[in-house]
């Protein structure tokens, strides 16, 4: 089975990018192999170049399967230019946190992202 999605470390930031619509049983593939091989507290998932709409439930649950896999502090920027991908980022966001645990943010461009990261 092939990959539907690239990880890479830059510069101490892991920057995830799918390369089309992802299930929810990829975006949990994705997120099992950022913990394992990719242990580093700020990450960037990029999704400006695709569409896709999972439903409400799979967002709550793929931000909880997200936080039994990383139990130290971190960031998370999504970038997301389509209207519907932002807003359904922006629920994710919501999901995702976690007092004095994590922080996220939706961005529209990732140059603003890494430097929300970098901060």
């Amino acid at each position: 089975m092939s990959k539907n999605y690239l990880i890479e470390n830059i510069d101490g930031i892991t920057t995830i990018k799918f390369l089309h619509k992802p299930t929810y049983n990829e975006a949990k593939m994705a997120i099992d192999e950022i913990a394992e091989n990719f242990p580093y507290a700020k990450r960037l998932w990029n999704i400006s170049n695709i569409h896709f709409n999972f439903t409400i439930g799979e967002i709550m649950a793929i931000a909880e399967y997200g936080k039994t896999k990383f139990t130290k502090p971190n960031k998370i920027a999504l970038v997301a230019s389509d209207d519907l991908a932002y807003g359904e980022m922006r629920q994710f966001e919501v999901y995702r946190e976690q007092e004095n645990h994590s922080e996220s943010r939706v961005f529209r461009g990732e140059q603003e992202a890494i430097e929300w990261l970098n901060q």
